[in-house]
C-alpha cells in the first residue's frame, strides 16, 4: 500500500503547530497535522492564557527580539476571533506586575526602564493608585506596581478550536492520537513514521514542545531543552470583579479571572521533568500565602481543581524557530510565553516555508545556533 503524501506535515497539534498549518493553508498550501495525543493534552491546554509583551527573559541577550515578536502576537490575537469566526475569549484585561519588597522593586524598576525604551506602554503606580483603580487590592501588601493596559487574556482551548475548525474548512486534516516516532530524510523529502502509519512529505515542521528535540535529533539536530513543570489551579466561578492579571515575577506568581468567573493562577516552579500527574498541597499553601494579603476578598475562595503544566526552556531562554535543513523546520522552546506568540510565529514560519527566505523577525531565533 502506497504511503499518503503531503506537501507539509506538521508534527504537533498544539496551538503553535496548528498556527503553522493554518497559515500555510491560508497561503494555498497543503498541510497535514499529526498530534500524538488528544487536543490540548500538552503545554497549550495546561496554560493560563495570559498574553503579554513584557517578557522578562534574555534581557541583555536579545530580549528586544522577544518583545517584538510578542507585540506582534498581541496584535494578531486581538483580531483572531473575527478572522476565524470562533470565540477565543480574548479580553484586553491589562496586566499589573507588583513589587512586595525592595528587592522586587529594584528588579522591576530596571525592567521598567528597559520596557519603556522598547516603546511598551508600562506605567508605574503607587499602592494608593492601585487601590483607587482596583479597590479589592490591599495597598498595605505591595510597595509598587507596573501596569500595561494593552496586555490581555485568551482561552487556550478557544485558540486551538479556532485553528482546528478553520483548518477543516480549508479541507485540511488534524489527526489525533497518532504519535510520530521517526523522521527519515529521503531523496525527495521526508518519511514520517507514526503509530497509525507512514507518510511522505516535502516539508516537515516539528512543533511538539519539549519533545521536539527527540525527533530533530534523529536527523542530527539537537535542541537543548529542559522540561519545566508548573502547577495551576482554578476556582469555582465567582462574580466577575477582576481587573488586570496580577503577577509577582520573583515568586512566578500569576492570577487572573476567566470570562466565566473562575479565578485561575499559578506560583513557583516544580522540579524539571515530564510527570504531569503529580500535584502538591505545598503549591496550594504557597498560592494562598501570596494571594490573600494582596486580595483579602479571596480568603474563602473554593478551589475545585489543580493540574500540572509543562513548557520547554532553552539554555538562552529564547525559542528555536526556523529551518534546520532543506524542507525541515522546527518551532519550540517557548518557556512560559509561547501562547502570546502563537499567531505571529505561525504566520512568519509559514511565510518562511513558502518563500524560502527566513522572516527577519525569526532570524534571532535560528535553531542552528545550538549546533
Amino acid at each position: 500500500m502506497r504511503m499518503p503524501k503531503y506537501e507539509t506535515i506538521v508534527i504537533g497539534g498544539g496551538a503553535m503547530g496548528l498556527s503553522v498549518a493554518y497559515n500555510l493553508m491560508k497561503r494555498g498550501r497543503e498541510a497535514h497535522v499529526l498530534e500524538g495525543d488528544y487536543l490540548n493534552a500538552g503545554s497549550t491546554g495546561r496554560n493560563v492564557g495570559v498574553l503579554k509583551a513584557r517578557n522578562p527573559y534574555a534581557i541583555g541577550n536579545g530580549n528586544e527580539d522577544l518583545v517584538k515578536l510578542a507585540k506582534e502576537g498581541l496584535r494578531l490575537h486581538a483580531n483572531f476571533s473575527s478572522e476565524t469566526g470562533i470565540n477565543t475569549f480574548y479580553r484586553k484585561s491589562g496586566c499589573l506586575i507588583v513589587a512586595k519588597d525592595e528587592e522586587d522593586l529594584k528588579t522591576l524598576n530596571e525592567h521598567h526602564k528597559h520596557f519603556r525604551s522598547l516603546g511598551l506602554d508600562e506605567v508605574q503606580l503607587t499602592p494608593e493608585d492601585i487601590h483607587s483603580r482596583w479597590p479589592y487590592m490591599d495597598p498595605e501588601s505591595i510597595i509598587s506596581g507596573f501596569y500595561s493596559r494593552s496586555e490581555a487574556n485568551a482561552h487556550p482551548f478557544g485558540v486551538v478550536w479556532a485553528y482546528v475548525e478553520n483548518i477543516r474548512k480549508m479541507k485540511g486534516t488534524v489527526e489525533k492520537q497518532n504519535k510520530v516516532t521517526k523522521i527519515e530524510k529521503t531523496s525527495n523529502g521526508y518519511k514520517v513514521t507514526a503509530e497509525k502509519g507512514e507518510y511522505e512529505a516535502e516539508n516537515v515542521v516539528v512543533a511538539c514542545a519539549e519533545r521536539s528535540s527527540d525527533l530533530t535529533e534523529q536527523l542530527g539536530y539537537k535542541i537543548p531543552m529542559t522540561p519545566m513543570r508548573k502547577e495551576v489551579l482554578i476556582s469555582e466561578p465567582v462574580r466577575p470583579f477582576f481587573g488586570p492579571t496580577v503577577e509577582r515575577p520573583s515568586t512566578h506568581f500569576q492570577v487572573t479571572q476567566t470570562m466565566r468567573g473562575e479565578i485561575m493562577g499559578t506560583i513557583d516552579w516544580m522540579e524539571p521533568g515530564y510527570d504531569l500527574v503529580e500535584t502538591t498541597s505545598k503549591f496550594l499553601n504557597s498560592f494562598a500565602d501570596e494571594i490573600v494579603p494582596i486580595m483579602p476578598v479571596l480568603r474563602n475562595l473554593n478551589i475545585i481543581r489543580q493540574w500540572t503544566g509543562i513548557c520547554d526552556r532553552t539554555p538562552d531562554d529564547k525559542p528555536a524557530v526556523g529551518r534546520l535543513d532543506e524542507g525541515l523546520y522546527v518551532t519550540c522552546g517557548y518557556y512560559d510565553y509561547g501562547i502570546t506568540m502563537v499567531p505571529a510565529v505561525g504566520r512568519l514560519l509559514a511565510e518562511t516555508i513558502t518563500s524560502g527566505e527566513t522572516s527577519p523577525m525569526l532570524r534571532p531565533f535560528d535553531p542552528l545556533r545550538f549546533s
